[in-house]
């Protein structure tokens, strides 16, 4: 039986390509992304942080967090931890977005934005992963899914940037953001959910209920995050 996550990279290439190899991760990667894409996405993604954090809570509340002596080692308690961590990475980039924003003198223009159609499809999606009597495989496999498209979408755009650029060369992009997703410390935390998904998926039925659910979301996931990407042309 294949671990849940090998499962799901190989269900459908096509749609994981184009959900990490959008022309806005190439645009970003090489100075050709229009000031008025970049601060779209910015604030559309700066919403998305706000309904991740929504998720994660409720993922957390899901969780009979055990108290005897073995706590650490259960799998309900390496979930929480790792719910936690995932609560504290996202503080860490909105205060990333915000400071950036306004160095840049966009704070106001991406605090002031609606969510778009594409946004409102994520913020559905953690809400329905996250519904009563949803399995908490469910939830945490949308949380992968989501942060694995994220690390391979800007690695993509790392292998697209001038790696001779020189500092003062680059733009917004090239120094923070690019950097900050495409990095080893973000893969590590990546495969930290991959592996406990995976930890999870062992209790699962392959191809019972929770199995297909979790192949469900991943698909809403690949959809989700190919349409997030603004539009360049």
């Amino acid at each position: 039986m294949p671990s849940l996550t090998s499962h799901l990279l190989h269900l459908d290439d096509k749609a994981l390509k184009d959900a990490t190899t959008h022309p806005f991760l190439e645009a970003a990667a090489t100075n050709q992304l229009p000031q008025e894409k970049l601060k779209a996405w910015l604030g559309q993604d700066r919403l998305y942080q706000m309904a991740y954090i929504n998720f994660i809570g409720k993922m957390i509340s899901m969780i009979g967090i055990p108290n005897g002596s073995d706590r650490k080692s259960t799998l309900e308690w390496r979930a929480t931890d790792l719910l936690i961590d995932s609560l504290t990475n996202i503080r860490q980039e909105m205060k990333m977005f915000e400071e950036t924003a306004e160095v840049e003198g966009w704070l106001e223009e991406i605090c002031s934005v609606e969510p778009s159609v594409q946004t409102r499809a994520y913020q559905d999606l953690f809400a329905g992963a996250t519904a009563q009597g949803r399995p908490l495989i469910v939830g945490l496999t949308v949380l992968w899914a989501t942060e694995e498209c994220y690390l391979r979408a800007w690695r993509y755009a790392w292998s697209k940037m001038d790696q001779g650029m020189k500092p003062k060369e680059k733009d917004v992009m090239q120094r923070t953001f690019i950097p900050n997703w495409s990095s080893a410390e973000f893969e590590a935390f990546v495969r930290r959910i991959g592996g406990l998904v995976n930890k999870f998926g062992g209790y699962c039925e392959e191809d019972g209920f929770e199995w297909k659910e979790c192949e469900v979301a991943w698909r809403q996931v690949l959809w989700a995050e190919r349409e997030f990407w603004p539009k360049i042309k």
